[in-house]
């Protein structure tokens, strides 16, 4: 890396982390709540009389779910009346939360390991897990609260396969459709309708309680709260087995799924069970951050650095991965001509299509972005854009989290491309196999930032030094 170029590689990473700093679980859910006499105010809207309530029953699950709990008892320790009890349980993944317990007398809410970091898949953990929080649901009556935290990662944290179903099956389903391209509007919608505690599943528990309130940190594009964790406490619209089953003969046309996934979609549309049950306790979903909350953090920080941004959170899933670097590698290249904008600032979630396992190598949506621009770069007919001259560009996940790896995303700038280079490394083989885990690995490329504790979705950030 040209040493001149130190100072663009520091911007971009600072921009990148302002982001993903302003969707921070545990300062959102403290920034967002209070309590004002006998009112629990959420984002400045009075949502319960805490009068009528006596206790608060916390549950749900997801990656930023330990620390809104952190941020919940907080807010609870200086504020809550003494009189209430608040008590929960919520599953996350091992490493969110400081497994030696209660040590200064305000944790209230369990904190379950349902799964461990770097995995994304349910387990007999997370299983046991949802069935603790539906018990403690069904145990709500009408002096209750239920507050359930839901964010990026809740579906696979909260499995509780539906009555005939095994998690095996689940997890069969869930891999089958995460390598062939299923997005997350897929791939949840297909969940609603093969679980117990998805799809309405919570709130249909909670039914007896006084009210049940929902705060989410959405990780899915454009908020639709069906979809964000599979949508535990939503019961409009319900779980659709007729749009799983297309979804399936979709993805799976040849029918290599177990049959029995099939066969209990079938059911449910000749039974339509669980629409039946009357839900008499108010619901209510407040959405606290999303993607559009980081992307437009970041822009306040790309500012405050004197930079001229564009920027845009995309409201759905964006699709192929490839697609998505030819579209911000064009704009990229148009403000090495044109800056300013020198600063594009992008959020979204794209796809990738894994290839056949004997070849398939390491790595996430983020890294193979970021491989995917830097080939852009690679042959362009501008020797400075081949060079990545006065260029940098970072793409990466604000959970910390990119596929199966230790990796957020990763960073290219002219260094990459140097050492790529001269390590003689073919950037088609790497995007073909999907190993861009291990040409970052060779090259210094990763971001690495760890748990961050938050998810919602991606956050792209590449500059320019302007030429005039």
């Amino acid at each position: 890396m040209l040493p001149t170029q130190l100072p663009l590689v520091q911007d971009a990473l600072a921009i990148w982390k302002a982001g993903v700093d302003a969707v921070r679980a545990d300062w959102l859910v403290e920034k967002s709540i209070t309590i004002q006499g006998d009112n629990l105010i959420v984002d400045d809207q009075s949502i319960c009389n805490l009068r009528i309530i006596d206790r608060v029953l916390v549950i749900g699950g997801g990656k930023a779910s330990a620390a809104m709990a952190s941020g919940l008892e907080s807010v609870w320790n200086r504020l809550g009346p003494k009189r209430i009890k608040l008590s929960g349980w919520i599953n996350v993944p091992n490493g969110s939360f400081d497994p030696t317990g209660n040590s200064n007398g305000n944790r209230w809410i369990h904190r379950h390991a349902a799964r461990e970091a770097g995995s994304n898949e349910p387990t007999a953990a997370g299983v046991f897990g949802s069935d603790q929080m539906l018990a403690l649901a069904k145990s709500a009556g009408p002096r209750d609260l239920v507050l359930c935290l839901i964010s990026g990662g809740a579906s696979a944290l909260m499995p509780s396969p539906a009555e005939g179903l095994s998690l095996e099956e689940k997890l069969e389903v869930t891999r089958y459709l995460s390598r062939n391209g299923a997005n997350i509007e897929q791939l949840n919608e297909v969940r609603r309708c093969l679980s117990k505690i998805k799809g309405g599943g919570l709130a249909r528990a909670s039914s007896k309680a006084n009210k049940l309130v929902t705060l989410v940190i959405s990780d899915v594009l454009g908020d639709p709260l069906q979809i964000i964790g599979s949508g535990p406490t939503i019961l409009e619209p319900p779980p659709s087995p007729t749009k799983a089953l297309s979804i399936l003969d979709e993805l799976d046309p040849g029918g290599s799924l177990s049959p029995g996934i099939r066969r209990l979609l079938r059911s449910e549309i000749s039974n339509q069970v669980r629409a039946s049950r009357s839900i008499q306790c108010p619901i209510e979903n407040i959405v606290l951050a999303n993607n559009a909350t980081a992307v437009d953090a970041a822009g306040v920080e790309a500012v405050k650095r004197g930079y001229a941004y564009w920027m845009q959170s995309s409201p759905r899933s964006e699709g192929d991965v490839l697609k998505v670097a030819d579209e911000i590698s064009r704009a990229w290249f148009l403000a090495t001509e044109n800056a300013p904008p020198d600063c594009l600032i992008s959020g979204g979630e794209p796809t990738v299509q894994l290839p056949e396992k004997s070849i398939c190598g390491m790595g996430g949506r983020n890294q193979q972005l970021a491989l995917a621009l830097l080939r852009h770069c690679k042959s362009h007919r501008d020797l400075r854009v081949r060079n990545l001259q006065d260029m940098v560009a970072v793409c990466g996940g604000t959970d910390g989290e990119d596929g199966p790896t230790t990796a957020a995303g990763a960073l290219i700038h002219s260094g990459i491309m140097e050492r790529s280079i001269s390590l003689g490394l073919d950037i088609d083989d790497y995007l073909h196999r999907c190993d861009a885990y291990h040409f970052f690995q060779a090259t210094g490329g990763l971001v690495e930032t760890g748990p961050t504790h938050t998810n919602v979705c991606d956050l792209r950030v590449a500059l320019v030094r302007p030429r005039y």
